[in-house]
């Protein structure tokens, strides 16, 4: 690490293996399976259903891959879409891309046909990549159809991680399968790969108006972060691990803390193409999951579960990270009673590959989320003029500086010049930092309720409303009030058979939440509506009230 970064206040705090980081270390993410077939290539590296492929396996599924999307025109900076849930080929995609120095676009499926249409004309994709289900294989027409690029469809197996397995394509646009684009094709060549500069991913950030706006993600970016992850858990053992991989591939958290943090330690990746909290729970218990990473509507969804068969072996589990969402600190609690494990909140956003920050067992953080990993400057800005750093402990925009930092937006040069001050990138985001340099997330800029002139963050709210018993989840939004400008709305679902009125949540929040946080307006729903990430969207609760108040 270098000088500058030791002297930073929060490096006191940082584990001995974070602490002996001595600089950053760019590769081509190649790298990372050929380290990991070459030292646990018997070790499985994807397991699906009943099926479990091992390194060995998996690393011959790529260099098979790689040729087929040679022999298809695929190579050297071309963009190619994944478009498909958590599935074990993303793997081999992925790898099997950066094998001929092509670039992986996450398409989320859950998307509209619009938005992914702007999505591949913005990229340029030159093709799809999805599975053989009749739902995916029709958007993926569909895409082809409305856009100018008109990429070429493959599809590969969704009941196999193998690519060689038969894929029914039916009548589809030309749609090529792996198997047919592998047969015959032989080898080839690794291409050359500059890490500081080619991108590994265009990553679109999240956000349904505008222009689409990707995050370049370099094989450095993604490289470097990896390394930064896995010196925050020195426990972990490579060759020994294994995470339930039900996280969505297209977003930023699947491709990295998910699929290549794994291949780093050569851990395993149970594959869960739709979150059911029961099965991940019997996935859990037959793969001897010992990782969970997760946003805090999993977590919740799993306690729940679990308290529901009335009891479930945890054992196995040695770490858990919890990230994407504020995690309350009530959902600490449950799953640290539950399990015995504290969880390990992280920071970060598609724009820094995504970890920035997480919290650290050796420093007590009172609330706070995390402080910087190595090689990472986080400052607090304000938020009327960014070339200004605010106080210690006052609050401002969290700006984040450091190798996982995406270099630019793909094609948007406006949009870099605005995200960036001083060499920062500027997330967006509330926040504060103490004298140890522990960053306390408030919430999104654009989410912070004005009532009366009162800055009133909703993730605070949240985190009270959950102590309640009967609470099981929560969001806070605020709403037009012709007296105080806005005023605050919390949006519950309760746990079984529980009752809940505004007045007796509103006498529970008198000791934990100031007058005009309190909130004044209570609604009970059976679910809460999420994004594609599973996170609970306050902008979908706000358009939705906003319809209300039309109607």
């Amino acid at each position: 690490m270098t000088t500058s970064a030791m002297s930073q206040p929060w490096a006191r705090f940082y584990n001995p293996r974070a602490a002996a980081l001595a600089s950053p270390d760019p590769m081509p993410l190649s790298v990372l399976l050929d380290r990991a077939a070459s030292t646990f290539g018997a070790r499985p590296c994807s397991s699906f259903a009943e099926e479990s492929f091992s390194y060995a396996e998996v690393t011959a599924f790529v260099e098979d891959l790689a040729a087929g999307f040679a022999a298809a025109g695929i190579g050297a900076g071309d963009r190619v879409g994944f478009l498909a849930p958590a599935h074990p080929s993303f793997t081999v995609f992925t790898f099997a891309l950066w094998h001929v120095g092509a670039i992986g676009v996450g398409l989320n499926p859950l998307y509209s046909v619009r938005r992914l249409t702007d999505q591949a004309n913005d990229a340029g994709l030159k093709a799809i990549f999805t599975l053989d289900d009749a739902a995916l294989l029709g958007k993926a027409a569909q895409i082809r159809r409305a856009s100018a690029v008109k990429p070429t469809l493959i599809a590969t197996s969704a009941r196999s991680g193998d690519p060689h397995a038969p894929a029914s394509v039916g009548n589809g646009e030309g749609t090529l399968t792996t198997a047919a684009i592998m047969a015959g094709a032989g080898r080839v060549a690794r291409a050359t790969v500059d890490p500081l500069t080619q991108p590994a991913v265009l990553q679109y950030t999240g956000g349904t108006t505008g222009a689409p706006k990707a995050a370049v993600l370099t094989h450095a970016n993604l490289s470097v972060n990896v390394v930064q992850m896995h010196s925050w858990f020195p426990e972990l053992r490579p060759g020994a691990e294994s995470v339930l991989a039900a996280a969505p591939v297209t977003h930023v958290s699947g491709v990295g803390p998910i699929q290549n943090f794994m291949v780093n330690i050569a851990g395993e990746m149970a594959w869960m193409p739709r979150f059911d909290a029961d099965a991940a729970l019997d996935t859990i218990e037959q793969r001897r999951i010992t990782l969970l990473l997760a946003p805090p509507t999993m977590f919740t969804a799993l306690l729940h579960a679990a308290e529901t068969r009335g009891k479930f072996d945890w054992s196995s589990l040695r770490n858990a990270q919890c990230g994407a969402a504020p995690v309350s600190a009530e959902l600490k609690k449950r799953f640290r009673d539950a399990t015995g494990l504290t969880i390990t909140t992280l920071y970060g956003m598609t724009e820094t590959s995504p970890a920035a920050i997480y919290s650290s067992p050796a420093r007590h953080h009172d609330g706070a989320t995390g402080i910087p990993l190595p090689f990472t400057e986080v400052e607090v800005r304000s938020t009327r003029d960014p070339s200004i750093r605010v106080a210690t402990g006052e609050p401002g925009e969290i700006c984040i500086r450091g190798p996982q930092v995406m270099p630019h937006y793909w094609q948007r040069p406006d949009a870099t010049a605005q995200a960036f001050v001083d060499g920062f990138f500027r997330s967006g985001d509330i926040g504060t930092m103490d004298a140890d340099g522990a960053v306390t997330v408030f919430d999104r800029l654009k989410d912070v309720i004005i009532a009366s002139g009162y800055n009133v963050y909703p993730a605070d709210v949240e985190s009270a409303v959950l102590k309640h018993p009967a609470v099981r989840e929560a969001a806070v939004i605020g709403v037009p009030c012709a007296y105080r400008g806005e005023t605050v709305k919390a949006i519950v679902s309760l746990r079984d058979a529980a009752g809940l009125t505004i007045e007796n949540l509103r006498l529970f929040l008198a000791d934990l939440l100031s007058p005009m946080e309190i909130p004044k307006l209570l609604e009970i729903v059976d679910e809460i509506p999420r994004n594609e990430n599973l996170k609970i969207s306050r902008l979908a609760l706000r358009e939705r009230e906003a319809r209300r108040r039309e109607g």
